[in-house]
């Protein structure tokens, strides 16, 4: 009986050993998926920036115009939320 209760205890640290494993295992795939996500967005964003930029020096009326209505409707958005509360 006793040699069934160590055969037990050695079966169960083996297998919180593999479950530790595994979700070591886990947690790094998922670590490297966030990186590359995060390296596909920030792609995403400098791309986005640089067209940006060039549109507002081919088009640099339209580009003010676009910032002073912008800052028009953040601040009457701004001026909404403040009343509320």
């Amino acid at each position: 009986m006793a040699e069934d209760n160590k055969k037990t205890e050695e079966k169960s640290e083996t297998s919180t050993e593999e479950q530790k494993r595994a979700k070591i295992k886990n947690y790094e795939e998922l670590i490297d998926r966030l990186k590359s996500e995060r390296e596909e967005l920030r792609n995403e964003m400098n791309s986005e920036y640089r067209e940006a930029r060039r549109y507002v020096r081919s088009h640099p009326e339209e580009g003010v115009l676009f910032a002073f209505v912008g800052g028009i409707a953040l601040g009457y958005l701004f001026g909404k939320i403040g009343r509320r509360h």
